[in-house]
């Protein structure tokens, strides 16, 4: 069934990229130039009045091994912490994207991931960029929030991102439906966006929710042999979950994405609305690298429910042995792929440690608070392909899982005995 639904997915998608470039390219003509490439994967039409169409995507494929709280949740007393083995398809994404002259762009993604019941849109939006410095969006894409969250997946340094995103319910991923305004002045940008979340007021109108984030480079020294600089933001989001409210789980997979069972930080909240808080930094010299983040939200609960506090940060460092430099995109300043230049390709060593903490009114066990510290390496054998190995060594207090865990209702992990783990991912990645 599901390769059928694929199949489905990818000729809808084909169709979709024929009439769209038929539409944003115009007729081709016998006085038309057209260049096709296929350099760094992919394929690219490029006609000589300005018009482009470009189709590519991304296979990426994971296997797990974990133990511990990551497998706390099973429903066999026996297996309790075992050490358990899972793969997934993690993404299988196939994007169109095009340009009509200067001032029209559009893209869309169609994902079909392995758990996805059918394929379904990841992202789509249409662009105006005729304005000087400041380009306007609308349809579905990356909310501005936390640098480590803007970086593409394909190219963050660890497998996964930093758990206080899922934890917290942070604003983050592609929500459905936004207005953005993006705008760039030489190494500053800023970003902001309006933000449909699904929420409804009193008399049924959509709620929107705001976010903005601005962002630096500050470049220090010459940049001819290799990039030095230091980068820092901040972001902001107030969001409106409308009359009903929002319900939250606080639930994380903890970096590991193919556990059964999420750990959770308590029972469901719904919440009414919240204040969001980031702030960012790096620094990059060379084949060196550093990144920090801080984050923070305050829920507000529906009709005098709890409140809910979570923040939490990271910190990572990489370094590629073979002297490669992180990629950089000055457009919307965050990092980006890494091009080996070797015949052996490019290697990067990665080492990453996080906290983070949720504290719920009246919680009768307590906040929770986890942290976790991840080692890796990246091999890049080329532009388009990449293998990553990680290393977690992950410590809770006062998660607990839902029912189950061995027929116990809601245990904390600590009864369980089970609020430490290690875990060892690898992932395979195909970007053309």
């Amino acid at each position: 069934m599901k390769s059928k639904l694929f199949l489905i997915g990818l000729t809808s998608l084909i169709s979709f990229c024929l009439t769209s470039s038929a539409l944003f390219a115009g007729a081709v003509t016998s006085d038309e130039e057209i260049v096709i490439s296929t350099t760094g994967g992919g394929i690219k039409f490029k006609s000589d009045n300005g018009n482009t169409f470009q189709f590519g995507g991304v296979i990426q494929y994971d296997f797990d091994s974990y133990n511990g709280l990551y497998n706390a949740g099973t429903a066999d007393p026996a297996d309790i912490g075992d050490s358990v083995n899972e793969s997934e398809f993690r993404r299988t994404r196939f994007t169109a994207k095009g340009s009509k002259g200067e001032n029209w762009a559009y893209l869309l993604t169609v994902d079909t991931a392995d758990d996805a019941a059918e394929a379904s849109v990841d992202e789509g939006w249409i662009k105006y960029a005729g304005l000087t410095n400041v380009d306007l969006f609308i349809g579905r894409l990356k909310a501005p929030f936390g640098l480590e969250e803007l970086i593409s997946d394909k190219y963050i340094s660890t497998i996964e991102r930093s758990a206080i995103y899922e934890v917290g319910n942070f604003l983050s991923g592609k929500p459905d439906f936004q207005v953005a305004a993006q705008g760039n002045w030489n190494n500053f940008t800023g970003q902001l966006h309006l933000i449909d979340e699904g929420g409804q007021d009193d008399d049924a109108s959509d709620t929107f929710s705001i976010a903005a984030r601005i962002a630096n480079r500050l470049l220090l020294g010459d940049q001819t042999s290799k990039p030095h600089f230091v980068h820092l933001g901040a972001a902001y989001a107030i969001r409106d979950f409308g009359n009903a409210g929002s319900a939250m789980d606080f639930r994380s997979r903890l970096a590991v994405h193919t556990i059964d069972n999420r750990p959770t930080a308590g029972n469901d909240v719904v919440v009414k609305n919240a204040d969001q808080f980031g702030f960012e930094g790096a620094y990059a010299h060379g084949p060196f690298s550093l990144q920090g983040e801080y984050l923070k939200a305050n829920f507000d609960g529906q009709r005098g429910g709890p409140d809910v506090d979570t923040d939490g940060f990271y910190v990572g460092a990489t370094y590629t042995l073979t002297g490669e430099s992180r990629g950089y995109k000055s457009s919307t300043n965050k990092f980006d792929k890494i091009i080996p230049h070797g015949s052996l390709g490019a290697w990067e060593l990665v080492a990453k440690y996080e906290e983070g903490e949720v504290d719920i009114d009246d919680n009768p066990n307590g906040d929770a608070e986890y942290d976790i510290t991840t080692l890796g390496v990246n091999w890049y054998p080329n532009s388009n392909v990449r293998f990553s190995l990680n290393y977690l060594m992950t410590d809770t207090d006062n998660f607990q899982f839902g029912d189950g865990g061995g027929g116990l209702s809601n245990p904390t992990l600590e009864s369980l005995g089970e609020e430490d783990a290690d875990a060892v991912t690898f992932r395979a990645q195909y970007v053309f």
